[in-house]
């Protein structure tokens, strides 16, 4: 369940992001952000102090107007002020509950949708080709003329059946157990493709067959990793910079690779970091993060799937 919550400042205190945790624990209202923190900070002393920079990097805010107990810890970097919150209590407020499901249903529903326009697609599919063949058995030189533009609405028609394969992988990737990381890794990847050309980035995605780079362990939390690391990487890429993904089986395990030319960091992604850090020892993994010059390397060695 949710416990923690993060907020990230720029250096004049403007709120940049805070995520839903972070509201909940300190009891933020719907608006602005920075308004709202602003707000919190005349019923919680220790609260200014810390934003201040005054005393000691860690407080415990005191439960106020129905918001819950909390520690707060502040880590600066040049960019700004990270503040992280946690639960001092083990039963969490109502509303973090309701985010949580409400996050679990609109991944579900996303998925219906996503069936929901296969369904069409594959009917388009089919009566596409009767028509080719239709027009093939009418007329040689109209079949000829149209070649071009019914190989198009085909290729057109398979890249959305692509697009909508990919997402229902990552989404619900299946039971706990042995899973193939290399296909999922290339699901990501693929996945971003447009958030690549906006930013002009060279996209290159994994491109291990099928079934040859195995893990252990749960496919949906490994999915919902590789969405934090991506989504980092693709925020932290030189715009016409190159990001390309990999995998691999190694002694130690499976190792999924995402490379990236560096640009400057999105202080709004930098909280993932610390949710993907906490989320890796529980599922036997590690993490492993290198550079050189301007390429960053990020490594998730998972535990291999077991031979019977």
């Amino acid at each position: 369940m949710i416990s923690e919550g993060s907020a990230f400042l720029d250096r004049s205190g403007r709120v940049i992001v805070a995520d839903a945790g972070f509201r909940i624990l300190l009891g933020l209202p719907a608006g602005d952000a920075s308004d709202a923190l602003r707000g919190r900070l005349g019923t919680a002393p220790a609260l200014a102090a810390l934003l201040a920079g005054e005393g000691p990097a860690s407080v415990r805010l005191a439960a106020s107007d129905g918001a819950p107990a909390c520690d707060l810890h502040r880590v600066e970097s040049d960019a700004g002020l990270l503040l992280r919150a946690s639960a001092t209590d083990a039963v969490l407020a109502a509303p973090a509950i309701e985010y949580a499901m409400q996050g679990i249903a609109l991944v579900r529903l996303a998925a219906s949708l996503a069936h929901e326009v296969k369904n069409p697609l594959n009917a388009m599919a089919l009566q596409l080709a009767l028509l080719t063949d239709k027009i093939g058995s009418t007329s040689e030189e109209l079949a000829s003329a149209c070649a071009g533009n019914l190989g198009s609405l085909k290729n057109q028609i398979h890249r959305i059946d692509e697009v909508m394969r990919r997402y229902l992988e990552v989404a619900d990737p299946g039971p706990a157990g042995g899973f193939d990381a290399g296909s999922l890794l290339a699901d990501v990847t693929n996945l971003f493709g447009h958030e690549a050309r906006r930013r002009r980035i060279a996209l290159v995605p994994c491109e291990a067959a099928p079934g040859t780079v195995r893990a252990a362990g749960d496919p949906g939390r490994v999915a919902r990793l590789l969405l934090g690391l991506l989504w980092r990487a693709v925020t932290g890429t030189l715009e016409g910079g190159r990001l390309a993904s990999r995998a691999a089986v190694t002694v130690p395990g499976a190792v999924l690779t995402v490379e990236y030319t560096r640009g400057s960091s999105d202080p709004a992604a930098a909280w993932m970091g610390d949710v993907i850090e906490a989320a890796v020892p529980e599922l036997g993994a590690r993490l492993e993060e290198s550079s050189e010059g301007d390429t960053v390397r990020v490594a998730l060695v998972l535990p291999r799937e077991r031979s019977l």
